[in-house]
């Protein structure tokens, strides 16, 4: 088992120890050259009052974080930029903490459906959570590849969500949200010794209509974070 499997945190939610000077490495997800500044017109689905994650250019967010055992800020924001992976459009988000350089991560929202593509805290792998399948009732269920191939350091990976609620209301650092989802995220490895996937650890997501990620809880072979969102502004 590689040491760096477990700890898998999409940057835009718990980027602090990931923004390194190395690129990052998406290999696998073929980009092509196509390119374009105009999310509205390339997805009607984008509206930024009935999305769950917000594509409109120029919308961020910023989060709170304890993921290293300080607290930490991160800023992040939708630049515009449409790249076509795999076959599929997705829109390019940068984030950034202090003194770190901006870390380049994709949103795929298109049908009801979101996905983010991002990169581990200690290493450059390059993982897709699928976050949210917002044509399932509560307690519906999907399973997910967590990259093209299914491998993450070739090992196989996948994980196992759940919509735990719908329409709730949450209080995130004194400021309520309305039209809540929280959904549930379990990561899971095989690694061929005959039991199949293994749970190594699980994320709650919980997403506001019209604004995005408001908290996000991590809790990883006992190792537990959480993000808040301390301010945004949706375009």
């Amino acid at each position: 088992m590689k040491k760096y499997l477990l700890v898998l945190f999409p940057v835009v939610i718990l980027c602090f120890n990931a923004c390194k000077k190395d690129a990052v490495d998406y290999t696998g997800y073929t980009p092509s050259d196509n390119f374009n500044s105009n999310p509205t017109v390339n997805n009607p689905n984008s509206s930024a009052n009935d999305s769950y994650l917000p594509t409109t250019t120029g919308s961020s967010w910023t989060y709170q974080s304890d993921v290293t055992g300080l607290t930490e800020s991160a800023e992040a924001h939708i630049t515009g930029v449409i790249t076509p992976l795999n076959g599929q459009n997705y829109y390019e988000l940068k984030s950034s903490t202090a003194g770190k350089e901006d870390v380049v991560q994709y949103y795929y929202v298109k049908d009801k459906k979101y996905k983010i593509i991002a990169t581990t805290v200690q290493e450059k792998v390059t993982v897709e959570f699928f976050i949210l399948d917002d044509n399932l009732p509560v307690g519906g269920e999907w399973t997910a590849r967590m990259s093209p191939n299914g491998l993450v350091n070739d090992v196989p990976a996948r994980t196992k969500n759940k919509i735990i609620e719908t329409g709730i209301t949450k209080t995130v650092l004194g400021k309520t949200y309305k039209n809540v989802i929280h959904t549930h995220t379990i990561v899971q490895y095989d690694f061929g010794l005959g039991d199949g996937f293994q749970d190594f650890g699980d994320y709650d997501y919980y997403l506001a209509k019209g604004v995005g990620l408001i908290q996000t809880d991590a809790n990883l072979l006992g190792f537990k974070s959480t993000s808040y969102l301390t301010k945004y502004t949706i375009k």
